[in-house]
């Protein structure tokens, strides 16, 4: 019972830290609520307010949601917060020139004195795989490289979507599955990609089209369609250059509004409606037109919890990264001594694997103790978009009955 308690208590410590920034205008007069982010009508107003009603609501679903603590449950929802995210982030890195004998294996071999007949079977292979490949035009290959980089992030941007909403699941059911809810959901997280991926070109594509032009300007870049534009762009008035630079902040602006809504309200639309994004985007624009008060209310409440998350999560990283920093240090220190020094650590091979291990060693460690800090955090922004959203339209409330703190049916 007392590590129940200590649970409980670290968990609203985690999530009251996030409302630091928060809490910069006290409630006064007969007409504003206490323990409001921002000066509001009291609930007698027409207004609802449902983005600060939420504030509280998305304490007691992260307490439930999270608590009683169980070791199973933790696990799976810190490989979700890990994992799950949107966009094509992963890095991958390509040679500039691909090496016609593949990775050098022939040069590996013949460096290890008496072959054998595997080397020969291995060798032979690598002979064969870098002729065909010698025969195709260059192009080709850069071809090839490039689709499997791209398709790579691609599936793995899907995946991530997919995990994304197998978090929302977790929320509606109260069950933490991973398998079949990724399954399941990965046709939702196709149209999610494809949906993200034209908002972020609209919301990038006039930022990058004014930095070509500008480089253009400088100096044709050698793209006939950009040193034109260039050239045109040049030839307005104050007047005309004013407003297309007006125009394309707009659509930069109004696409980066539409990609948050898409994450922040359309995704929990999307798995309690079963629906494709754009269902749920017909569904959730039926909701918020008309509210658009409240949706200004919204963005504006959930900046200061994301800046107080963003200081509980910053101030856990400086905890964190300086006692890894210390051990880090000294483990380096001791294993220097049997090698021969610190210079060993950097000019032998044992040095460098030692090196390696330890430092393999300190990011892991790093994870571990930064990562249960980010379930808490991460699990209380979204049960704030989700309580909101529900709040604005009570049929597209997501919260399973054990965990929502206003449904009568919970325990």
């Amino acid at each position: 019972m007392a590590g129940k308690r200590t649970g409980l208590w670290l968990a609203d410590a985690l999530i009251c830290g996030s409302w630091l920034a928060g809490d910069l205008i006290e409630s006064k007069g007969p007409l504003f609520r206490p323990s409001c982010y921002i000066c509001v009508p009291d609930e007698s107003a027409d207004m609802g307010w449902h983005a600060v009603e939420a504030v509280d609501d998305a304490v007691g679903v992260t307490r439930r949601f999270l608590f009683p603590f169980s070791l199973v449950r933790w696990a799976k929802l810190a490989l979700l917060v890990f994992l799950m995210g949107g966009g094509a982030n992963a890095g991958v890195s390509v040679p500039a020139a691909p090496d016609a004998r593949i990775g050098g294996i022939s040069g590996f071999l013949g460096s290890g004195g008496t072959e054998t007949e595997s080397e020969d079977g291995v060798a032979a292979l690598d002979a064969v795989v870098s002729d065909v490949l010698s025969g195709l035009p260059g192009d080709w290959l850069i071809a090839v490289v490039a689709f499997v980089v791209i398709a790579s992030v691609v599936a793995l941007s899907v995946a991530s979507l997919s995990l994304r909403l197998v978090f929302y699941d977790a929320l509606r059911t109260n069950e933490v599955r991973l398998w079949r809810p990724f399954l399941g959901r990965f046709r939702q997280a196709v149209g999610l990609f494809v949906a993200s991926v034209g908002l972020w070109s609209l919301a990038a594509g006039p930022i990058a089209l004014a930095v070509l032009v500008a480089a253009a300007a400088e100096r044709p870049i050698g793209w006939g369609p950009i040193d034109s534009l260039a050239t045109a762009m040049g030839s307005l008035s104050v007047g005309p250059a004013v407003i297309l630079g007006l125009v394309g902040s707009v659509i930069v602006l109004l696409a980066t509004l539409a990609l948050r809504l898409t994450y922040e309200f359309v995704v929990p639309a999307m798995v309690v409606e079963e629906t494709g994004v754009l269902a749920g985007w017909h569904r959730v624009w039926r909701a918020v037109s008309g509210e658009w008060l409240e949706l200004l209310g919204y963005l504006a409440v959930h900046f200061f919890v994301r800046l107080g998350t963003a200081i509980v999560e910053g101030i856990t990283l400086v905890i964190a990264g300086s006692a890894v920093v210390v051990i880090t240090g000294s483990a380096l220190l001791l294993a220097a001594v049997p090698l021969g020094g610190l210079g060993a650590l950097a000019s032998t091979a044992a040095g460098l694997v030692t090196v390696a291990i330890i430092g393999i060693a300190a990011a892991a460690t790093l994870v571990a103790l930064t990562l249960p800090v980010s379930v808490v955090t991460r699990s209380y922004v979204i049960a704030y978009e989700v309580a909101t959203l529900g709040g604005i339209d009570p049929e597209l409330a997501l919260f399973h009955p054990d965990i929502d703190p206003t449904s009568t049916d919970g325990n």
